[in-house]
């Protein structure tokens, strides 16, 4: 028996996942949810960010789904701070970043000059939370996602049916850059949105994101550039004309390969689902982003296992971006779990998918082995051969990767997992969704 089919495993899995949401509990403040530090406790020095709050909209939502409970409050919470604190009154949209403490008016403060921002990267997460909290059914999480989407339409959507990165607070004219992260997550939220409000649009557009990545990584033996100019065209340096306090990288960043590996096959199922025509291309996106990820990542330095984060033009790690992020490891996970179950769907043998549960136990492994210091409390960050890191910042926004890792392999590849859990399909990834018609994936094997 391997381990998708291991109720033991799947014990497993559920236990680091409820340890790490109860772990992250400790993040609330009462605008939002902090990065926490490394005893667990919110990082005073530290703004409350929007990204953060919405991937806690999403984790705790998702808890509620599956009957943790305690978890319906923190989700409640999540939702006002998005529609409350985090809300820009006069401009519309949202702030990057906030202050843990509301002003004399119960109104939300910018952290800085740089938190009064408009960032794509940051509002598509808590576009995330906003779906899964309504498919949970939490109170005001309905209109919350009904106005952010109307948002996505005014501001967000470009000529090229792809979105903008960034705008001024009043959102006055976009910064001229594009970057692969936004336009990664804003594919996952899109899709949560096209089942939490049962409109196809939005599946459409995440479809054409994913054809637009497609592009680009098919003519760049399936490396995918970071940064991009005003008519998306490659530019390296672009990302550095951002101020929402991401992160630049130089090179190709292998956890976002794996993303995008399991989202086109996330597209494809849902598609499917719909009973319209699917690309071919999905298919081929999805197994090459992740094989070419996994030969540049996993394991080179000196063979330790763990994938490097950033590599160059041939493959190899960049110096200085070479440690191993937790949250990189938790997207192979799911990336691999993706391309077995599409698979699988296409009527694969078990015996012609070992491959990808080898991959899974490794990348498991790695997981136990280096990064679970304590039940609910993951390292965030380790050197290219697994040394510790200091300073080391510590943040529990990263439960939003590990908590996806823990149910990969105990959710189908569609609906996206909100819906999923809500239909009864948690450790049932291989049956169609009950209450409508749906493809049926596993109805192909013989």
């Amino acid at each position: 028996m391997g381990w998708f089919d291991s109720l033991e495993h799947n014990r497993w899995l559920s236990t680091q996942m409820q340890a790490l949401i109860a772990e992250a509990e400790g993040a609330i403040v009462p605008t939002g949810f902090a990065h926490l530090d490394a005893e667990g406790k919110p990082d005073p020095t530290r703004s409350i960010d929007l990204a953060v709050t919405g991937r806690m909209a999403y984790v705790f939502s998702l808890g509620v789904l599956m009957g943790l409970p305690g978890t319906r409050r923190y989700a409640d919470h999540a939702v006002k701070a998005l529609s409350t604190y985090f809300t820009d009154p006069v401009n519309g949209g949202m702030w990057v970043s906030i202050k843990p403490e509301a002003d004399a008016d119960g109104h939300g403060v910018p952290w800085d000059e740089d938190g009064r921002v408009k960032s794509q990267y940051h509002t598509v997460y808590a576009l995330l939370g906003a779906a899964a909290a309504a498919v949970a059914n939490r109170p005001g999480a309905h209109e919350l996602l009904n106005s952010m989407l109307d948002e996505q339409k005014e501001h967000w959507a470009d000529d090229y049916g792809l979105v903008w990165d960034q705008y001024d607070e009043a959102f006055t004219s976009p910064v001229p850059v594009h970057t692969l992260g936004t336009l990664i997550h804003t594919i996952e939220a899109y899709m949560a949105a096209a089942e939490a409000t049962t409109e196809p649009e939005w599946l459409d557009r995440a479809e054409k994101m994913a054809a637009f990545a497609h592009k680009i990584a098919s003519k760049n033996d399936w490396r995918v550039h970071e940064y991009y100019d005003e008519e998306w065209n490659p530019s390296p340096g672009g990302g550095k004309l951002l101020n929402d306090g991401r992160r630049h990288y130089d090179g190709y960043v292998t956890g976002h390969s794996m993303q995008l590996a399991r989202f086109a096959l996330q597209v494809r199922s849902g598609l499917r689902s719909m009973g319209w025509a699917v690309p071919d291309y999905l298919l081929e996106m999805g197994t090459e982003l992740f094989e070419r990820a996994r030969v540049d990542g996993w394991r080179r330095t000196d063979g330790c296992p763990g994938f490097a984060t950033v590599v160059d033009d041939e493959g190899d790690p960049v110096p200085g971006e070479d440690e191993h992020q937790q949250w990189v490891v938790c997207e192979g996970v799911c990336a691999t779990v993706a391309i077995r179950r599409a698979m699988l769907d296409d009527g694969s043998r078990v015996s012609e998918v070992e491959h990808f549960e080898h991959c899974y136990r490794s990348f498991v492994d790695y997981i136990h082995d280096y990064l679970i210091g304590q039940p609910g409390r993951w390292v965030r960050r380790l050197g290219p051969r697994n040394e510790s890191v200091q300073p080391a910042k510590s943040s529990r926004w990263d439960v939003y990767h590990a908590i996806q890792a823990t149910l990969a392999i105990r959710v189908p590849l569609w609906p996206p997992t909100a819906p999923a859990l809500s239909r009864g399909l948690l450790d049932h990834p291989e049956e169609p969704a009950p209450d409508k018609k749906s493809w049926n994936f596993f109805g192909l094997r013989g």
